[in-house]
C-alpha cells in the first residue's frame, strides 16, 4: 500500500499544482467576473436565435436566420448529445470554470504525454508548465477562442498516446490515442485537428521506419492495425459533427465556385477553391518574426502606441517624442498583432540540446515538423506556401496558416523533456563531456550575437512604414528630418527588442548551467529539477501575464469584468425598441408569449447572470425573432458584427465560415446597395443641417471630415427619406424591412422590401452562375426571377398570367415556415429565404414536393399548383440524424473500449507484481 501511495504521491501533486496555477492566474473568474473576450460576444449574438428557439420550442434548429439571411446552425451551436465525449471532456476538468478548466486540462493533458513516454513525473509536470503557459493558449483564451485552445490541449496526450503504441504497449496506446485524438475532434476545431495530422503522420512514419530497421514486423503490423481502428473509433463520435460540416463545407467560402466573373471590389470570396491567398496569410510571420518564441519583443510583440510604454520612450530624441509615441511598437509582418507566439527560453534550448544531443529517432520527426510548421507560418505568397494553398488538400479551407505553429508548442517541451529525462538517468552519458560544453556554448553564443548585431532578426521598419517613408521624402525639403525620425523610430524598436533578448539571454545561461550542472557536478537531480519547474514557471507566466493579468486600472480589471456584463454583450437601443415597438402588434398574445419565454430563460445557463428586467427585454426580443419575418441592415461594419443578429435577423453577421453564395452577393451587389443607400440618406438630410455643412467646410483635414459626416450620420434620423422602388433590389428581394443607421435613432423603415414569399410573373433562364450573377442587375427582381436553367424541368409554365395571385407568411420557425397561397393557375414563387439544397425539403398540402428551385441567386423558389394552399418549407438534413446514430455508437465502442483495456492492464500489472 505504501508503495502504491509513493506512486500516485506525484500525480497528486502534479494535479493540486495544475488547478493551483490555472486558479491562480484566472483567479477573478471565482469573484463574479468573466474574461472580456470579444470572440465569445460574437458567439453570443450569433447563438441567440438558437438559444432561444431551444428554450421555446425544446428542439435542435440546426438552421439560424439571425445571420447572412440564414445559414447552417453546425459550425454555431448544435447539441450533439449523441457525442458521449462531451461529457468526457466535462469531468477531465472537474467542473472548474471553463478558461481555468481548459488551462488545467491542457498541462494535466502534457502530463499524461510524459507518462505515456515514461519520462520522470517531475519532469513531466516542468513539460506541462511550458505547454500550459504557451502564450498561444493564453492569447487565444483571451480573444474568446475557446474552441482552438480546446482542440490544442488534448494534442500532447492524443501523441503521447501513438508513441506509447509504437514503443512497447500497443493495445495500450492506442486506445489512449483514440480516446483523445476523439477530444481533439470533439473541441470541433478542424483547423487544429488537420494540423495534428501533420504531427501525427510525420511521427507514426518515423516510428514505423525504426521498427521496420529492427526487423519488428510484427510489432509493427499490431501498432498499424491498432492505431487504424484506434483513429476509426476517435472519428466516429464526432461523425453527426463532421459529416453536416463536410457537407455544408463545399457552399461556404472554403469551398468552390464556379463564377469566373469578378466584382468592382473584390471580398475574400474570389478564390476559385478555398480562400483567398491573402486572406489565407494575412496574420503570418514576416521575416525575422520567428525570434518571438525565444525573445518575445522581437517584432515588438503587440499593435499598441510607442507612447503607452514609458521603459520604450526613456531614451527618445526630444525632438522626435511626440511623433514617435504615435507610432506602432510592432513592426512584424502580421497586419496586426495581440501579442508574440513564445513557448519559454528555457524550454526551447532544452529542445534545441535535444535535437542536437539526444540519441532517439524522434527527434528527426519533429525537426521535420518544426521546418515544415516555421516556413509555412511566413507571409511569403510564394515557395511552399503557394504549393500548400493551391495543390495540397484542404490546406486552403483555413486562415491564419501560422496556428501551425501550435504543433512547436507540443514539441519543444516534448523533446526538451524527454532531452533532460535522458540526461539525468544518464542513459545517454557521452564519452566526452566536452561535447556539452562546446554545444552549451555554442547555443549561448549564438543568442549573444543576436544582441550584439540586431540587424541579424530583419528590418526594424514594417513594410508600409518604408513605403510612408520614402513617398513622404520625395519633393521634400527637409529630408534629414524624416531621416532623424526614421532612425529615432528604429533605435527605439531596437532598444526594445534588445531589452527582452538581454532577459532571454540571461534564461538561456540559466538554462544550459541547469544542464552542465547535470554533467559536471555532483548536484542532486530533484534540485535540478526543482530549479528548472521555478525557472520555466517564472518564464512562461511572466510573459503570458504582459496578455493577461488581474491588473486594474482606477479599480477596474483591464481583463475581466461583471458576469452582468458578459452575459448581455449588447444592450438594447432606440433602434431596437423601435423596431420591436412596429413589429410586436403583428404578433398574437403577445405578452403572453414573452412571458412563457421569460419563464424559461430564468432558469437558464446562457442567462443566469441577467438581472430580471433584462430578462424581460430579452424574452421581448426573441419573441420578436421566433415569430416574425424581416431582415435588418446595420451600417456599423455588418459582416463582422453579431450585435444585429442578437435582437433581429441580420443582413450581416460574423462568421469564418459563411455561405460563398451570399458572400459573393455581397461583393457583387449588398456593398453597393449599402453605400448608396447612406449616401441618398445623408444627402437628403445634411442640406437641412446648415450648421453640418458649415462644420465640414471649415474643416481642410479629410480624416475629420469623415468622422463629421459619420457622426452625422450615425445620429440623424431618416424616417422622412423615401427610397425610389428599385433603389435597392437585392436588399429588398433580402426583405431588407429596416436599415439602422446609428443604435441611438429610430430605425429607418424599407417600404420596398419585397416580403415574406411573392409571386413572379417572368422567369429569366440563365445558362450558368455568371449570367445568373449578372442578371440581378438587368432585371426587375420583384416581378422577375432569374433561374439557372438546371432548374428548368422545375418551373410553372409562363403562358398566364394571374395577376391577383396572392401569397403571405402564415407562420415563422427557424426551421419551418408556412405559407399560404391562392391562384388559379400554377405559379413559380420566390421566398426570401437562402437556398440550400442539403436539406430543406417543401411540402404543399402536406405532400413533399420536387419542384424546388434556386432563384435570383440565392434565394428558394418553388412551382405552386392552381387553388388554396398550404406550403411548408421544413429544414430536414438526412445527413445530421444519420450521423448522430454513428456518434452514438462510436461513443459506446471507444468508452467501453477504453475502460476495458484500462481494466486489462491493470490487471495484467498486479499478476506481474503478484509473480515477482
Amino acid at each position: 500500500m505504501k508503495a502504491l501511495l509513493k506512486n500516485l504521491l506525484p500525480h497528486f501533486i502534479a494535479v493540486v499544482i495544475f488547478i493551483g496555477l490555472a486558479s491562480a492566474y484566472f483567479s477573478p473568474l471565482y469573484s463574479d467576473y468573466s474574461l472580456k473576450q470579444n470572440d465569445v460576444k460574437q458567439f453570443q449574438g450569433m447563438a441567440k436565435e438558437i438559444v432561444d428557439c431551444r428554450l421555446q420550442n425544446e428542439v435542435d434548429p440546426l438552421w439560424t436566420n439571425s445571420m447572412f439571411g440564414g445559414m447552417p446552425a453546425y459550425q454555431i451551436s448544435v447539441e450533439h448529445s449523441s457525442n458521449f465525449l462531451i461529457i468526457v471532456d466535462s469531468i477531465l476538468k472537474l467542473g472548474l470554470p471553463r478558461p481555468i478548466g481548459i488551462l488545467f486540462m491542457a498541462m494535466l493533458g502534457f502530463y499524461i504525454f510524459a507518462l505515456c513516454m515514461r519520462i520522470n513525473p517531475w519532469l513531466g509536470i516542468l513539460g506541462a508548465l511550458a505547454f500550459g503557459f504557451s502564450t498561444i493558449n493564453i492569447l487565444y483564451l483571451a480573444g474568446g477562442h475557446m474552441t482552438k485552445v480546446n482542440a490544442i490541449v488534448y494534442m500532447a496526450p492524443a501523441l503521447g498516446g501513438m508513441l506509447l503504441a509504437f514503443r512497447g504497449k500497443w493495445l495500450l496506446g492506442s486506445i489512449i490515442f483514440a480516446l483523445f485524438f476523439g477530444l481533439n475532434l470533439t473541441a470541433n476545431h478542424l483547423q487544429m485537428t488537420y494540423y495534428l495530422v501533420f504531427l501525427l503522420t510525420a511521427v507514426a512514419i518515423g516510428e514505423g521506419v525504426r521498427l521496420l530497421i529492427r526487423k519488428e514486423f510484427i510489432s509493427l503490423g499490431k501498432v498499424i492495425a491498432a492505431l487504424s481502428l484506434g483513429t476509426i473509433l476517435a472519428v466516429l463520435p464526432s461523425a453527426s459533427n463532421l459529416m453536416t460540416t463536410l457537407e455544408y463545407s463545399k457552399h461556404t467560402t472554403r469551398g468552390a465556385t464556379d463564377l469566373t466573373i469578378k466584382p468592382k471590389t473584390p471580398g475574400n470570396s474570389q478564390a476559385q477553391e478555398g480562400l483567398n491567398k491573402n486572406y489565407i496569410l494575412e496574420y503570418n510571420f514576416g521575416p525575422g518574426e520567428f525570434l518571438s518564441i525565444l525573445s518575445p519583443n522581437a517584432k515588438g510583440e503587440k499593435g499598441d502606441y510607442l507612447g503607452n510604454d514609458e521603459l520604450a520612450m526613456e531614451n527618445v530624441d526630444s525632438q522626435y517624442s511626440e511623433q514617435i509615441a504615435q507610432m506602432n511598437r510592432y513592426w512584424g509582418g502580421q497586419s496586426s498583432s495581440g501579442g508574440a507566439f513564445y513557448f519559454g527560453a528555457l524550454m526551447l534550448i532544452f529542445f534545441v540540446l535535444g535535437l542536437i544531443l539526444i540519441k532517439d529517432s524522434l527527434k528527426w520527426s519533429f525537426l521535420a515538423i518544426s521546418i515544415l510548421a516555421i516556413l509555412l507560418a511566413s507571409n511569403d505568397p510564394g515557395g511552399i506556401n503557394d504549393f500548400f494553398i493551391n495543390k495540397f488538400p484542404l490546406y486552403n479551407k483555413f486562415r491564419d496558416s501560422k496556428m501551425i505553429l501550435s504543433l512547436l508548442q507540443v514539441m519543444i517541451p516534448a523533446l526538451g523533456i524527454l532531452f533532460l529525462d535522458r540526461l539525468f538517468k544518464k542513459s545517454e552519458i557521452i564519452e566526452n563531456k566536452k561535447v556539452y560544453l562546446y554545444v552549451t556554448g555554442g547555443v549561448v553564443f549564438s543568442v549573444i550575437l543576436l544582441y550584439v548585431f540586431p540587424s541579424l532578426s530583419g528590418s526594424f521598419l514594417r513594410v508600409d512604414e518604408v513605403k510612408q517613408f520614402n513617398d513622404a521624402m520625395k519633393g521634400n525639403q527637409d529630408v534629414s528630418q524624416l531621416n532623424g525620425l526614421k532612425q529615432a523610430l528604429i533605435d527605439t524598436r531596437i532598444s526594445l527588442y534588445k531589452s527582452d533578448l538581454a532577459r532571454s539571454i540571461f534564461l538561456v545561461i540559466l538554462a544550459c548551467g541547469i544542464v552542465l550542472a547535470a554533467v559536471y557536478a555532483k548536484v542532486s537531480n530533484k534540485i535540478l529539477i526543482g530549479i528548472a519547474i521555478a525557472l520555466v514557471a517564472f518564464d512562461n507566466i511572466s510573459v503570458c501575464s504582459r496578455y493577461l493579468n488581474s491588473d486594474e486600472e482606477d479599480g477596474v480589471y483591464k481583463s475581466y469584468e461583471e458576469n452582468s456584463l458578459t452575459a448581455t454583450p449588447n444592450l438594447v437601443q432606440v433602434a431596437d425598441f423601435s423596431i420591436l415597438e412596429n413589429e410586436k402588434s403583428t404578433i398574437p398574445n403577445f405578452n403572453e408569449k414573452v412571458n412563457s419565454l421569460e419563464a424559461k430563460m430564468l432558469p437558464s445557463i446562457h442567462y443566469k447572470n441577467i438581472d430580471s428586467e433584462n430578462i424581460k427585454s430579452l424574452a421581448a426580443f426573441g419573441v420578436l425573432n421566433l415569430h416574425t419575418n424581416y431582415r435588418v441592415l446595420s451600417f456599423s461594419n455588418p459582416f463582422a458584427e453579431t450585435n444585429t443578429s442578437y435582437f433581429h435577423k441580420s443582413i450581416g453577421g460574423y462568421h469564418g465560415a459563411k455561405l460563398k453564395r451570399y458572400q459573393e452577393l455581397v461583393d457583387f451587389y449588398i456593398n453597393d446597395e449599402m453605400m448608396k443607400v447612406r449616401q441618398e440618406f445623408i444627402n437628403k438630410e445634411i442640406v437641412k443641417r446648415p450648421e453640418i455643412m458649415a462644420q465640414y467646410q471649415e474643416t481642410k483635414d479629410p480624416q475629420a471630415q469623415m468622422q463629421i459626416i459619420e457622426g452625422f450620420f450615425q445620429a440623424t434620423n431618416f424616417d422622412s427619406v423615401v427610397l425610389q422602388k428599385n433603389f435597392t433590389p437585392v436588399l429588398n428581394m433580402l426583405n431588407t424591412k429596416y436599415f439602422i443607421s446609428g443604435k441611438g435613432v429610430k430605425a429607418t423603415s424599407n417600404p420596398n422590401a419585397n416580403g415574406a414569399a411573392w409571386f413572379v410573373s417572368a422567369v429569366k433562364q440563365v445558362k450558368n452562375s455568371n449570367e445568373e450573377m449578372e442578371a440581378l442587375g438587368k432585371n426587375n427582381l420583384s416581378n422577375t426571377a432569374i433561374v439557372n436553367m438546371e432548374f428548368s424541368n422545375y418551373l410553372a409554365p409562363l403562358d398566364k398570367i394571374d395577376s391577383t395571385a396572392t401569397i403571405s407568411l402564415s407562420k415563422y420557425g427557424v426551421n419551418e415556415l408556412a405559407y399560404t397561397s391562392n391562384s388559379t393557375i400554377p405559379m413559380n414563387s420566390i421566398f426570401s429565404e437562402i437556398y440550400y439544397s442539403d436539406g430543406w425539403n417543401c411540402y404543399i398540402d402536406g405532400k413533399k414536393t420536387d419542384k424546388i428551385f434556386r432563384a435570383n441567386y440565392i434565394l428558394r423558389g418553388a412551382m405552386i399548383p392552381a387553388g388554396n394552399h398550404k406550403i411548408v418549407w421544413k429544414f430536414e438534413p438526412i445527413s445530421f440524424k444519420k450521423a448522430s446514430g454513428y456518434s452514438m455508437i462510436g461513443s459506446l465502442l471507444l468508452l467501453f473500449g477504453f475502460i476495458g483495456i484500462v481494466f486489462m492492464e491493470i490487471k495484467s500489472n498486479s499478476s506481474n507484481k503478484s509473480n515477482a
